[in-house]
């Protein structure tokens, strides 16, 4: 019952970024915090996931963003700082207060279809309205709620 409260709190506080990166194209401070403090919580009452895991969540959200920064530096042929360039820092640190929620592999999945997901969403509003950037956690915000629902309502085996 405890687990389902927390994961009610959480898909709150996800519409919240959904709805703020949406409006605003940034994220307040305060809701990565939330999720990350939600997630630890969880991460501790959910059987199968351990404090070791997060760091290795991490450690792939930092290579990402080593690859990101190599990509865009080989590319222009100067060292390219990509964050608030390519993703908003609110995008990465959104992404490190998501690691509890998820062990390696299923962290993995999240992060390519999480993105797939992203770019299909925003093609699809392109064609009603013509925007330069693309509110990442926002659209990730809506997918992890997907997947809270398709688990917790209709029982159905998701990436959470």
């Amino acid at each position: 019952m405890t687990l389902h409260l927390l994961t009610f709190f959480l898909a709150i506080i996800l519409l919240l970024v959904f709805f703020q990166d949406l409006k605003k194209r940034t994220i307040h401070v305060g809701l990565p915090i939330l999720i990350f403090l939600l997630a630890l919580i969880i991460n501790y009452i959910s059987p199968g996931l351990t404090f070791s895991v997060i760091l290795y969540n991490i450690a792939f959200v930092c290579i990402n963003i080593i690859g990101l920064t190599l990509y865009f530096s080989f590319k222009s042929k100067i060292l390219i700082n990509p964050i608030d360039t390519f993703i908003g820092l609110g995008d990465i640190v959104f992404f490190l207060a998501l690691t509890p929620l998820f062990s390696l592999k299923p962290f993995i999945m999240f992060f390519i279809l999480g993105l797939l997901f992203s770019l299909l969403i925003h093609s699809v509003l392109l064609i009603f309205k013509r925007v330069k950037t693309i509110p990442l956690a926002g659209y990730l915000s809506i997918f992890i709620v997907v997947n809270i629902l398709a688990k917790n309502i209709f029982k159905i085996n998701t990436l959470l």
